[in-house]
Order: structure tokens, then C-alpha cells, then sequence
């Protein structure tokens, strides 16, 4: 199986709105830490070392990655994925926009603020939903713009490392896609050039796959409610979905709702969790 928690990571990074402005460099960051966390399966910090890397490593990430990688030195598999973003700069910026694009909006010029991409997929979602739920049995204002993350303490049912990271990476990419394709506006022509970008550019053949076949069939509303466990996780499948769009069309609306309805949801909860979605995005009104 694909590693979801990189692949939600590098969704988050190539829709930051900051770095795409910025000549796609932060998207390049984003798809290149994908790359080589692919290729050295179970380091769970390499995607964020290595976007940061520029040459070597510390001695302990060198011997599990070159364990992990078939006895490839990570200095191998750096030089191998930076000769492919220098050879197909532009390639490899549509990939990572591409995929920002179908999945947090950012073609319309939506998308994260910097420090909000920058936490990571799970921790971004879960914290967002975490201070949605505490503001709302708290009975606080909504949360105003700031483009900050509080992360979600340890053990709340919220945090990033709360049960089997994996499994709930893969639900809130299954949400972040049922939310995406809700509107029916994206077609199978520019599907398969934005995955076919993402394969040429190094994203596992599993993983692109799995992300095309999702949108060709994507879950309903109640498909992903009968995948929730509980409160917590319903909460942050819809903070996933919220993310994936700005609901500006009756479809996207009536999506969410249902979405909502279907999670059975606090009309409340479900306005707070827009509230915090809308405070760490850009060129979006809270």
C-alpha cells in the first residue's frame, strides 16, 4: 500500500497559494519530499527533511534510507529527483499545482495560507477540527482569519498520531475528493494529464491509481459517514471536505449539507469547522 499520510502532505503543500505565486517552488518542495518519501518507505519524517535538504543528510536518516531504498544512498535518490526537476522544471510545477488544484481549489487562486500548509496533512485537518469542536462546546465566537494552526493535543482524537495515521489519511483524501468532484466540473481529459504529470514526475503508479479511480467513482455522503468511528473523525472528514472546496455552486453546497446531515453534525459544529477552514485560507472571506 501507498503511503497516504506523505501523499496528504504533498496534497497540502502543492496548494499552498504562497508558494505557487512564488514560481512554484514551494509546490517543487512539496512534490520532491513526496518523491523521496515514497522511495524510502516508512520514514515518517522524511518528506519534511528532505523538501528542506540541499545536499547530505544526518548519519541515522542515511543508513534507514539507504536500508529502505534497496542500498541507494539518499545522496542517489536526491540527485536522481533533482536531475528529473532540472530537466522538467515545468513538468514537475504542473504536477504538484495540478494536484493542489484538484484537490484544495487553488486553480481559482484558493488556497493555503503558508504556515497552515506547512504542518502537514493530519495535523492540519485535525487541528482545525479540534478548535472548531472546542469552540463549539464552548460555545465561543467562530474563529477569525489567521492563517494559523493550533495542533490538536495528544490522545483528544484529533492529533496526528491518534490511531493508525494511515487509514485516516487515506479517509480524509477520500473526502477531500468526494468534495472536489461534487460539482462534476472536472473532466476525465484534465484528470488524466494532471495524473499523468503526477506519474512522470515520480508519484507512486499505486498512489496515482488510487487518486483516479477514487474520482472516477467518488463516495457519496453517506459513504463516507459509514466510515466515520465516531465524533472526532466525523468532524475531520468534514474539515477534509470543507478544505477541498469553497462552496460557491448548489452542487457544493448541497454536498456539504448532506455531508453534515449525513455525519449528523451540529448545524453549529458544521459553522465553526467553516469558520476555522476559512481562517487559514487565502483570497477566501470568512
Amino acid at each position: 500500500m501507498f503511503d497516504a499520510k506523505s501523499l496528504l502532505d504533498m496534497v497540502m503543500g502543492a496548494g499552498q497559494q504562497g508558494g505557487q505565486q512564488g514560481g512554484a517552488a514551494g509546490g517543487i518542495g512539496g512534490l520532491l519530499g513526496s518523491v523521496l518519501a515514497q522511495a524510502t518507505q516508512g520514514l515518517k519524517q522524511g518528506g519534511q527533511d528532505l523538501n528542506t535538504a540541499s545536499g547530505g543528510m544526518g548519519d541515522k536518516l542515511k543508513g534507514m534510507a539507504s536500508q529502505a531504498a534497496g542500498g541507494r544512498s539518499p545522496q542517489d535518490l536526491m540527485q536522481q529527483a533533482k536531475e528529473m526537476i532540472a530537466k522538467n522544471p515545468g513538468m514537475a510545477a504542473a504536477a504538484a499545482a495540478g494536484l493542489g488544484g484538484l484537490l484544495l481549489g487553488t486553480k481559482s487562486g484558493r488556497g493555503l495560507a503558508m504556515g497552515a500548509a506547512q504542518v502537514g496533512g493530519l495535523a492540519l485537518i485535525g487541528g482545525l477540527a479540534y478548535s472548531a469542536y472546542q469552540n463549539y462546546q464552548n460555545g465561543k465566537p467562530l474563529i477569525s482569519r489567521s492563517g494559523e494552526v493550533h495542533t490538536a493535543p495528544h490522545g483528544s482524537g484529533f492529533a496526528d498520531d491518534d490511531g493508525d495515521d494511515q487509514s485516516r489519511a487515506l479517509l480524509m483524501l477520500r473526502a477531500m475528493i468526494a468534495a472536489a468532484a461534487s460539482d462534476g466540473e472536472i473532466d476525465n481529459a484534465e484528470r488524466a494529464r494532471i495524473f499523468g504529470n503526477l506519474r512522470q514526475a515520480g508519484l507512486e503508479d499505486e498512489a496515482a491509481a488510487y487518486i483516479e479511480a477514487e474520482f472516477r467513482k467518488p463516495l457519496d455522503a453517506a459513504g463516507l459517514a459509514r466510515l466515520s468511528d465516531g465524533p472526532e473523525t466525523a468532524a475531520q472528514i468534514y474539515t477534509a471536505a470543507r478544505l477541498a472546496i469553497d462552496p460557491d455552486t448548489g452542487e457544493e453546497k448541497v454536498f456539504l449539507a448532506a455531508l453534515a446531515a449525513a455525519l449528523r453534525l451540529d448545524p453549529e459544529l458544521a459553522t465553526q469547522i467553516d469558520a476555522a477552514v476559512a481562517s487559514v485560507m487565502e483570497n477566501q472571506p470568512v
